[in-house]
């Protein structure tokens, strides 16, 4: 395996979703993929600067977490895989 890393993952959801289960549903993707929530900070509803997906309006969350690299990488995939939401961004601190 690799050693640990710490990532930041940044995440929009539409308003229209559960913002409890939006965070549900995040901690659970990086769990799946054993990686370590460390914290996990809600933003909360902010308007957008542009349209994304006919949206203007997103929930936003910002998660600190740590795991391997190729355990971010598959986080990845699976971010990608997500039709409910609407932006992500994982990078490496």
């Amino acid at each position: 395996m690799g050693s640990t890393k710490k990532y930041e993952l940044v995440v929009i959801y539409p308003v229209s979703e559960n913002e409890i289960g939006a965070e549900k549903t995040i901690t659970e993707k990086c769990k799946k993929r054993t990686l370590k929530v460390i914290e996990v900070d809600k933003w909360g509803t902010k308007t957008m600067a542009f349209e994304i997906k006919k949206q203007s309006r997103g929930y936003y969350l910002r998660l600190l977490i740590e795991g391997t690299p190729f355990a971010a990488k598959e986080l990845e995939r699976d971010l990608q895989m997500d039709d409910k939401l609407l932006r992500f961004l994982l990078i490496r601190i």
